[in-house]
């Protein structure tokens, strides 16, 4: 067993562990850990509300750039501009994927960061929809590449004995920035300053230098490379026949679960107003999302325990399968807005935040050192680009719904809202993680694979 199997990196690097040996999961873990995680965290809480603020202050920004309050003109561009911040969210998960493995992880957190937030305050300032969408896109470019660094970061830098429990508490992070977004929308009704609080996590980038340093296990692994003079060349060493099953279970598993949540969980607010017909607070958006940040954080601070005591693949099967009922029950049992509806939206948000997790627990463990953020970003975003298409299409879908009546041909009840029945049609793709996961390889007890 080597140094990193043991301690997971920075232990033995003057980490400021404490040498004496810590009950259970405890174990190995230094004061260094504790400041990487805190700054990993704070990382995941601002992708997770720069994300989720289009969602929630959508149909303001949308109706006030276009001047129309008609859904038939909404909805599409709304598909819009979460397709192109898709597009850019995978670009940028694979971009930065490929930076984390050439010039370091903590390289790739920083760069990250300050293009998320530049251009979240900047869609504060738009005057047109298209101005928006390209705010979005590159918003998008930050936020991808910033969920495999910190991710990739931590699984390398973190003690084996516990790291698909920090892993999973990490995730909730992402999560508590969607519970801080839901805040900023009830709070703030401005579309526009809820976009400029976006641009705070510039100062994020302070921390991250003054505190962290790159992961050893990175930099041993490409030293050793170096060394032997071998090129490395992370996309061609990605697809080579040992990483190929990864890719493909990883992509599918991902992308069912992208799939889903962003043609369902990110299109609650519209269908929450489509069932107030104009007659609530104007707070029953933000709750609701509120109410799934939540929920979602203790499913995802669940997920180490899940996925250590059943394993990665179980967990995934159990919380797709928990998404496509959850998702049913939300979406075609409401025909008026009541209570209900915040209790199932944070129902689904738990087996959200559940599958969400244990997928950045078991992507870093299917792919060795040199690859390892390369191949952690392709699986978290080659799906992305499925869902971009598909997002693109939910206000089509919307319309075709709504022509043809297919809440009553389909489910038998007319009343049902054209955006609950389009966002359910999109849950099945929950299937497709099941599926991906049945196929795929336990990673259970197994140390990080090396080069």
């Amino acid at each position: 067993m080597s140094v990193f199997d043991a301690t997971s990196g920075q232990d033995e690097a003057g980490a400021g562990m404490n040498t004496g040996k810590k009950p259970g999961w405890l174990e190995g873990i230094g004061k260094y850990h504790v400041m990487v995680f805190i700054g990993c965290w704070m990382g995941g809480i601002f992708d997770g509300m720069d994300s989720t603020l289009m969602s929630v202050v959508m149909p303001d920004a949308i109706k006030t750039l276009v001047g129309s309050t008609d859904k038939a003109v909404i909805g599409p561009i709304a598909s819009y501009v979460t397709s192109v911040f898709l597009v850019g969210w995978m670009l940028g998960g694979i971009l930065f994927g490929i930076i984390g493995d050439k010039l370091g992880r903590v390289r790739s957190m920083i760069f990250s960061i300050l293009l998320y937030a530049l251009f979240t305050g900047l869609a504060g300032l738009t005057q047109t929809w298209p101005q928006l969408a390209l705010c979005r896109f590159l918003t998008g470019l930050g936020i991808g590449g910033e969920l495999v660094s910190i991710s990739t970061f931590l699984a390398e830098v973190w003690p084996s004995r516990s790291r698909a429990l920090a892993i999973g508490v990490l995730i909730t992070s992402y999560q508590a920035g969607v519970f801080i977004a839901g805040s900023i929308n009830t709070i703030f009704h401005d579309w526009r300053t809820a976009f400029w609080i976006g641009a705070l996590p510039a100062l994020l980038v302070i921390f991250l230098r003054m505190a962290m340093r790159e992961s050893e296990r990175w930099m041993e692994a490409r030293e050793k490379r170096l060394k032997e003079g071998q090129q490395i060349s992370q996309m061609k060493e990605l697809f080579q026949k040992r990483n190929l099953r990864g890719l493909l279970v990883g992509g599918l598993a991902f992308g069912g679960l992208l799939i889903g949540y962003w043609a369902s969980l990110a299109w609650i607010p519209l269908w929450i107003q489509d069932l107030l017909q104009n007659t609530g607070t104007g707070n029953e958006r933000g709750i609701a999302t509120m109410y799934q940040g939540v929920a979602a954080m203790l499913g995802c601070s669940m997920a180490g325990l899940f996925s250590d005591w059943i394993g990665r693949r179980p967990t995934i099967i159990l919380s797709s399968l928990g998404c496509f009922v959850a998702s049913g029950l939300l979406f075609l049992t409401n025909t008026t807005f009541s209570p209900i509806v915040y209790w199932e939206s944070a129902l689904l948000g738990y087996f959200i935040g559940l599958i969400q997790a244990v997928m950045y627990i078991y992507l870093p463990e299917l792919f060795p050192t040199l690859v390892r953020a390369s191949g952690t970003g392709f699986c978290l975003n080659v799906g992305r680009f499925v869902t971009a298409v598909a997002v693109f299409y939910v206000g089509d879908l919307i319309k075709l719904v709504t022509t043809h009546n297919l809440g009553q041909a389909l489910f038998g009840n007319p009343q049902l809202s054209a955006y609950g029945v389009a966002a359910f049609l999109f849950a099945i793709a929950y299937i497709a993680s099941i599926g991906a996961a049945v196929f795929g390889e336990e990673t259970r007890n197994r140390p990080l694979l090396e080069d």
